[in-house]
């Protein structure tokens, strides 16, 4: 078992996500937390997420765990949300959440298209 691991940063008005490891229900609620005190600090102004997902493994039971279907996110002026992936499976069990938002999303396994496209959105980590 690799130890969960996750940071949250905020950057030019990008989020920074990195996650990795072998997901647990204590780590996803530690991190969500974590997310959502970085978005309260962003969205007085026109923001966006980058999620670094390479290396994160997430069990059946965070899976199927009853707040992958009702978390809600604060996402006022939220204008992208991008994630970069070791395969366009990996988090399909939260994806929903972005989609149903109505917020431009990309899923690639290419950090150099992930960085493009968040800059064709206005957003950059530079």
């Amino acid at each position: 078992m690799i130890e969960p691991i996750y940071q949250v940063t905020l950057k030019n008005n990008v989020i920074v996500v990195s996650i990795s490891g072998d997901w647990d229900i204590q780590a996803d609620i530690g991190y969500l937390t974590l997310l959502d005190e970085t978005i309260s600090r962003a969205r007085h102004a026109s923001w966006s997420i980058y999620a670094d997902l390479r290396g994160w493994r997430v069990s059946d039971e965070v899976i199927n765990y009853k707040h992958n279907n009702t978390i809600q996110l604060m996402r006022s002026n939220q204008c992208a949300e991008c994630w970069l992936v070791d395969s366009h499976t990996q988090g399909k069990h939260i994806q929903h959440h972005v989609e149903n938002a109505g917020i431009p999303f990309y899923k690639t396994t290419s950090e150099l298209a992930a960085l493009n496209w968040l800059r064709d959105k206005g957003f950059s980590l530079e």
